[in-house]
């Protein structure tokens, strides 16, 4: 049988390499497989060194030698990326050039905005002759209500402008604890396809196949009713060593410790260590705790006033600490307690790096020692998790292939 060529990715906005890692695949991760794609990257770029010295501290799992690009995207010229089939970037929702007085895809440095970085990339290789098939931008779901000048909404914007270049758009806010992740995490997918592939039978990404790919590969899924395999005492479980962690400041310390550790306590791990089923375990299991758990007298000015007038401050879930029954919520770059639940349950203490690393689906040797501590929450926290990127790629390369 004759062996395909591989499907060339240009990745842009790459960070560490979560989607890469996705992208390619041929990784582990929880005892389970994702194997192999039939894809290779052909260009990668990022404008944090943290982020490309992370990514080129792992390149054999990338299997290929290619190093991340240091550099501002927008100084970085076509000719100079190799021809590729699927455009991969999950660039910051920054704002668009004024819809009503554009001045092409230039800002006023004479440097395009970052989305339009990616139209341009596209429509220069579709001039030169060689059009990608696909593409796939990931965001923070903020970008649903993010507006252009004239009303539009970010998205539809996007919708519009690769409409006009010929690809069929599908759009999607996922979880990523649908899709095999430990972790709540939502982010809006926006897929094109060349509609000059409809020959195939191809006209747009369907992301209820999506969904099959989850079934048929039997992996872990809150949606299907399979998430007990993703809360936090399956995925510490065998942590005996959590290895480094970024110790709290002492004010935070001091809260982290009035908030207390969660009822479940330290010996709650043997039953996932068991293999005991979520149902049977005390009920306690799933019950975190917050800022709420301090006794009101003990509370900061600050706090107390929240405390006092719920309704004014919708009451916040600050210093969110989530149960080994429960999945955690969303790990975010700067890896503060009080807006992402950083805090391991029973540890008054940081998710060590090892930790927060497998809550965003990276297998355990995935290297992030050659940078920093404190960049390795950043760069962990601004990752594509690679098992939903394995996912959505698995399927996009699927419908490609017919």
């Amino acid at each position: 049988m004759e062996n395909k060529p591989k499907l060339k990715i240009c990745s842009l906005f790459t960070g560490c390499g979560g989607m890469d890692l996705g992208a390619v695949g041929g990784f582990e991760f929880q005892g389970r497989k994702f194997r192999r794609l039939p894809t290779e990257i052909v260009f990668a770029n990022d404008i944090d060194s943290d982020a490309t010295n992370a990514y080129n501290s792992n390149l054999k799992l990338f299997h290929h030698k290619q190093e991340a690009i240091l550099g501002d995207v927008r100084a970085i010229k076509t000719s100079d990326i190799p021809n590729f089939d699927i455009l991969l970037a999950g660039f910051p929702c920054q704002p668009f050039s004024n819809a009503g007085n554009r001045k092409g895809v230039n800002d006023d440095n004479g440097r395009g905005t970052l989305f339009e970085v990616c139209e341009r990339v596209l429509k220069d290789k579709i001039d030169s002759g060689h059009k990608p098939k696909a593409f796939i931008f990931e965001n923070v779901r903020g970008i649903l209500s993010s507006k252009m000048a004239d009303g539009t909404t970010v998205p539809e914007e996007i919708r519009k402008r690769m409409n006009s270049l010929d690809y069929e758009v599908s759009q999607q806010l996922v979880c990523a604890s649908d899709y095999g992740v430990p972790q709540k995490r939502y982010r809006v997918l926006i897929i094109g396809i060349d509609r000059n592939l409809n020959s195939n039978g191809i006209t747009r990404f369907d992301f209820t196949k999506l969904d099959e790919l989850i079934i048929k590969n039997k992996i872990p899924s809150e949606k299907n009713g399979t998430g007990d395999k993703l809360v936090i005492g399956e995925i510490l479980k065998d942590v005996d060593d959590p290895g480094e962690y970024w110790e709290y400041s002492k004010t935070t310390q001091d809260m982290i410790e009035k908030i207390g550790s969660c009822e479940h306590g330290k010996e709650a791990i043997k039953y996932f260590k068991q293999g005991l089923e979520l149902s049977a375990m005390p009920k306690n299991i799933t019950e975190g705790r917050s800022w709420k758990n301090i006794p009101p007298e003990q509370l900061t000015p600050r706090f107390r006033k929240i405390y006092d007038q719920p309704k004014k401050y919708h009451a916040p879930k600050f210093f969110r600490r989530f149960a080994y029954g429960e999945i955690n919520g969303t790990i975010t770059a700067s890896a503060q307690p009080e807006n992402c639940g950083i805090t391991h349950p029973v540890e008054n203490r940081r998710y060590s790096v090892k930790e927060i690393a497998r809550i965003q689906s990276f297998p355990d040797n995935y290297n992030f020692s050659e940078i920093p501590l404190q960049s390795r929450y950043k760069v962990i926290g601004n990752a594509v998790p690679p098992v939903l990127a394995w996912c959505v790629i698995k399927t996009l390369v699927e419908t490609l292939e017919g």
